[in-house]
């Protein structure tokens, strides 16, 4: 039950600009003095070594071993009822906040859509330390609500969106989110995907790029488009088909926020 109130979701489609796909093209033959510039040129854009290759099963691993950050899940689907082929939607979305010194976190949270809720709904929920605090889309403080206050305070994207194993560099490197940033490709035998449940008829297939600062070993960017058949979302029991669209972006690695006890509690 607490589980319900813990959904992110979908930003739309960036386009990232000054981005430049690297070896697209076949080299030049051996010893031809363009070959030398292009060797020079995979070798500067070659991620750190240890880093040829990346695995991160929950999308936030090493966020908590960080001073502060912050990062915004959005997750949507848009698609249809299997059994009427009616038109359905689904809209998450939160934004986190993370102070690794004192413990403490924030967490803005709206959830919206027959694919995911039964009913919409909108949270901000602080902790601090071992104390929690909720307030609903009217401002109000809740009281008694100890354990939705939880369940959203401690929101943990990787227990949502999952995350990959062993994903291959790209060959794309850019400042992203303020941080310098390796790009890595995103096939759906990589990918773990909670949100999604499959059942013995259901089919997917994905496209996604996971982008990660070695510097603070984390993503900073996690983008997948799931093209979905005949499944479930997340605890929900109807079966729908359409598109799963996942959107990731983490800031301010490193720095500490401001968080304090929410306005009225």
């Amino acid at each position: 039950m607490a589980r319900r109130y813990t959904l992110s979701v979908v930003l739309l489609l960036v386009v990232l600009s000054g981005c430049r796909g690297l070896g697209q093209t076949p080299p030049p033959p051996p010893m031809n003095p363009e070959s030398l510039a292009t060797s020079i040129a995979l070798t500067e854009n070659a991620p750190p070594p240890g880093f040829e290759n990346v695995a991160f099963p929950r999308v936030d691993d090493g966020l908590e071993e960080l001073a502060g950050a912050r990062y915004t899940v959005d997750l949507r689907f848009e698609g249809v009822l299997d059994q009427d082929l009616s038109q359905t939607v689904g809209h998450i979305r939160a934004e986190v906040w993370l102070d690794g010194f004192a413990p403490a976190r924030r967490v803005v949270l709206s959830a919206e859509g027959d694919a995911f809720v039964a009913e919409p709904r909108r949270f901000e929920a602080v902790r601090l330390s071992e104390d929690y605090y909720l307030v609903d889309e009217n401002g109000r403080c809740l009281l008694n609500a100890e354990e939705t206050a939880r369940a959203v305070a401690n929101l943990d994207a990787g227990s949502l969106l999952g995350g990959v194993i062993d994903v291959p560099y790209g060959g794309t490197q850019a400042v992203l989110n303020g941080v310098q940033a390796y790009r890595y490709d995103v096939t759906p035998q990589a990918a773990t995907l909670p949100v999604i449940n499959l059942v013995e008829d259901s089919a997917l297939d994905l496209t996604g790029e996971l982008w990660v600062a070695p510097e603070f070993h984390a993503v900073v960017r996690y983008y997948v488009n799931v093209d979905v058949s005949d499944v479930r979302l997340f605890e929900s029991d109807l079966a729908v088909s359409g598109q799963v669209f996942i959107r990731y972006d983490v800031y301010d690695l490193g720095v500490v926020p401001n968080i304090s006890i929410p306005f009225g509690c």
